[in-house]
């Protein structure tokens, strides 16, 4: 089984409280670093953003962009870093409540042949700058 150790940076986002918060329709610039405990055969480093629902009710899950940052050989102990960058949709907003969320992410997933994919998640807030105050 391939492992890595996979951290996702934001950048130009409004950070508060652990989150950060991107304008609706905006640019979403990062960067996702990986350091894999074994060397691995890479065949796609696949960055999605996307938003899911929690709570109550059927849940939900929508894929709105994906890119393909890296393909090849990571070496272990060296940590490998890959930009990637997004334009944001203008909705749904990010929505906390008692009975049902909506939550955006970006997660990273390592597509590794015949092995379980090594993958991360990391949620942020899709709000107007007034709006964030409420999430």
């Amino acid at each position: 089984m391939a492992k890595a150790d996979i951290l996702v940076g934001f950048r130009d986002g409004e950070e508060r409280d652990g989150l950060v918060r991107y304008e609706p329709g905006g640019q979403m610039r990062g960067t996702v670093q990986i350091t894999p405990d074994d060397e691995v055969r890479c065949k796609h480093l696949w960055v999605s953003l996307g938003w899911h629902t929690e709570g109550r009710g059927n849940p939900d899950r929508k894929k709105v962009a994906e890119a393909d940052v890296f393909h090849g050989t990571l070496s272990p102990g060296i940590p490998s870093s890959y930009d990637f960058q997004f334009t944001l949709p203008r909705e749904p907003w990010s929505y906390l409540s008692h009975y049902i969320s909506i939550v955006w992410d970006i997660t990273v997933n390592v597509d590794v042949p015949w092995a379980i994919n090594p993958h991360h998640t990391q949620q942020f807030v899709l709000a107007p700058r007034g709006e964030f105050a409420t999430y």
